[in-house]
Order: structure tokens, then C-alpha cells, then sequence
């Protein structure tokens, strides 16, 4: 399956970033979280290992920054927390986060689509 191989995890986000819609039918941080989940099993199951490793180091990088875990064992228990436990809010949350995640520890960002 060489298509898989071809697959640009900093262009997916920014995908899913400027067309949510597309993706959810309106941003929402669940959607995306229970999108990735389903991602990563698929790649699993086909032994594409490290396809979303941007995405793998920021939640353990979260988790380990946070302040105030109170309990949050999860980064999108979280942010939406933090957003007001507005679920729209909170996925426009967590790009400003992911993307300041990705300028301060790997010096990328996402690409223009």
C-alpha cells in the first residue's frame, strides 16, 4: 500500500484545520480526538508504525507541561476544561496549542493548504 507511506501528518492537521466541516461537519475537539484514535488503530493494523508522531509526542509533551492536572489524565479532558467545556472552542484550542507545541519543540509548523 504505497499511498499510506505518502501520508503528510502536518498537512493532514492543517487540512483538518482550515475545513473542519470536511472532516466533522463542524469543529469539534471529540471528533477529531475519536478521528485520530481511529487513525492510529488503522495504521496499527497495517504496520505503518510513527505516522502520526507529531501528533504522539504532543499529547505525552501536554500532559507533562500541565500545571494543573486536577485529575485531567487525558489532554482533551483538558482543553476542554480550559475552552469552557465548549466543544468548538476547544478544537480551535487545541491548534493554538498544537501548533505553539510544534514551533517550540520541533521548530516546524504546519504547511499552507
Amino acid at each position: 500500500m504505497e499511498h499510506i507511506n505518502k501520508f503528510d501528518e502536518l498537512k493532514f492537521f492543517a487540512e483538518v484545520k482550515k475545513c473542519p466541516n470536511l472532516f466533522f461537519g463542524k469543529p469539534s475537539l471529540l471528533s477529531l480526538r475519536d478521528h485520530m484514535f481511529g487513525m492510529s488503530y488503522a495504521f496499527s493494523v497495517c504496520d505503518y508504525e510513527n505516522q502520526l508522531r507529531y501528533f504522539y509526542l504532543f499529547t505525552d509533551w501536554y500532559y507533562k507541561n500541565l500545571t494543573d492536572k486536577n485529575g485531567y489524565a487525558c489532554w482533551w479532558n483538558h482543553i476542554l476544561y480550559i475552552s469552557g467545556n465548549d466543544d468548538a472552542a476547544a478544537f480551535h484550542s487545541f491548534f493554538r496549542i498544537f501548533e505553539q507545541y510544534l514551533k517550540d519543540v520541533h521548530n516546524v509548523s504546519l504547511p499552507e493548504v
